[in-house]
């Protein structure tokens, strides 16, 4: 399946990225690039594996304790809405 990154899953995966690499460091940062592509590896492999949110109507799976990957299924391709930081306030929409 392809892989669609929305515009704000983009800037999200940045900002997480840079801020890791400026607070903790570039090792850091390079973990979480590789959790992200095997997780997406593993999507494109089974898509339904993340767990379904009714109320946001999206999927999402972990990427780390502190991150969580929001996507959407279609046909022929998933599309990655959002990373979220698990240490924000409760996500109401995306």
């Amino acid at each position: 399946m392809e892989i669609i990154w929305s515009k704000k899953s983009q800037y999200n995966f940045d900002n997480i990225q840079n801020y890791l690499e400026q607070f903790w460091s570039p090792h850091i940062a390079q973990k979480f690039i590789k959790d992200v592509l095997r997780i997406i590896t593993l999507l494109q492999n089974n898509p339904m594996l993340g767990k379904y949110d009714t109320k946001l109507k999206c999927r999402s799976i972990i990427i780390s304790k502190n991150i969580t990957l929001y996507y959407e299924l279609t046909d022929n391709h998933i599309e990655l809405i959002s990373f979220y930081n698990n240490r924000q306030k409760p996500i109401n929409f995306i």
